[in-house]
């Protein structure tokens, strides 16, 4: 994992804790303390029991790093299947599991996949008779996102194919952005799922088949569907307002270089009027003023520990 450099903004993506439920208990079962590898990861174990909790993506992703190191499995974000339960992920799972088909369910997944994490953003292409399914991650967390922490991501669509949502063999192909692990890796991976794999990639992604995703789901319920995305886009608001401070503080910091940055800029570009944003921090207990001078007042303490003043 990379290091981030001293004055860059800091990180502000967050994981659903419950995401990591799973693999406490794949290290518990094979014998592996999840207490101990938890908090040399920096999470706090207890955190994954509840169910509307969230965690830093930072902490979430070095917890990823330790447990493969410390565990000698590389791909530990895999291997813990059959420790995912199929509605792990509360709302979205709920959703997904009761869309029309597969396509129907990855663009739900596309839509909802903050309420899990929402440092990386899924985009769907289709070439042909294929689904490309992206993961992205946010250019603002790639250097705290090591390849072991992208792995888990498989697991929603492979755990929701399982389930009976769409034919075995949907998948044409896992994607991975890192280096071939070597043979012996590769095979155990299409042992694991009996899924094709390519590395050196430049994205993780799935590639889907396109008739596949449109077979009809035979737990298909509409109404289901649709009150289970409205509760995760309820959960995503939420979200987006609580993390409405953390945006507004990286915006300042990168507009400070050019002059005082203006409230109607940084508004625009959280996609808010002046008032809303006014209103959205306000009910976080701060105001764009506070922030302006919070950021300065940093930047003051950074720059005077390197013998160097910012300009007014």
């Amino acid at each position: 994992m990379s290091i981030r450099k001293p004055n860059s903004p800091p990180h502000t993506s967050t994981v659903l804790s419950v995401w990591l439920r799973p693999l406490a208990d794949y290290l518990d079962a094979n014998g592996f303390d999840s207490r101990e590898i938890f908090e040399q990861g920096g999470v706090d174990v207890n955190s994954i029991f509840l169910p509307s909790a969230r965690i830093p993506l930072a902490r979430a992703a070095r917890l990823w790093q330790t447990a493969a190191a410390l565990t000698h499995r590389p791909f530990i974000g895999l291997e813990i299947f059959d420790y995912a339960p199929p509605l792990q992920a509360d709302t979205v799972a709920v959703a997904m599991m009761a869309s029309r088909n597969l396509y129907e369910a990855l663009q739900r997944m596309a839509r909802l996949v903050h309420v899990i994490c929402d440092g990386v953003d899924i985009a769907i292409e289709r070439k042909q008779d294929q689904i490309y399914l992206n993961m992205i991650v946010r250019p603002q967390d790639q250097d705290i996102m090591p390849m072991e922490a992208m792995d888990p991501g498989f697991l929603m669509i492979i755990n929701a194919i399982k389930q009976g949502l769409a034919r075995p063999g949907a998948i044409l192909q896992l994607g991975f952005k890192r280096p071939h692990p070597g043979e012996e890796l590769a095979r155990h991976l299409l042992d694991l799922y009996g899924i094709p794999t390519q590395f050196d990639c430049d994205r993780h992604y799935l590639l889907i088949d396109w008739q596949q995703a449109l077979i009809p789901n035979p737990y298909w319920n509409p109404s289901l569907a649709q009150m289970s995305e409205e509760l995760a886009l309820k959960d995503l608001q939420q979200l987006q307002d609580e993390n409405i401070v953390g945006r507004t503080r990286k915006l300042i910091l990168e507009h400070l270089p050019n002059g005082t940055p203006q409230q109607d800029a940084i508004a625009a570009a959280v996609n808010l009027s002046p008032r809303q944003l006014q209103r959205k921090l306000g009910a976080q207990g701060i105001s764009f003023g506070e922030l302006l001078q919070q950021v300065r007042l940093t930047l003051a303490h950074r720059s005077g520990s390197e013998g160097v003043w910012p300009n007014p």
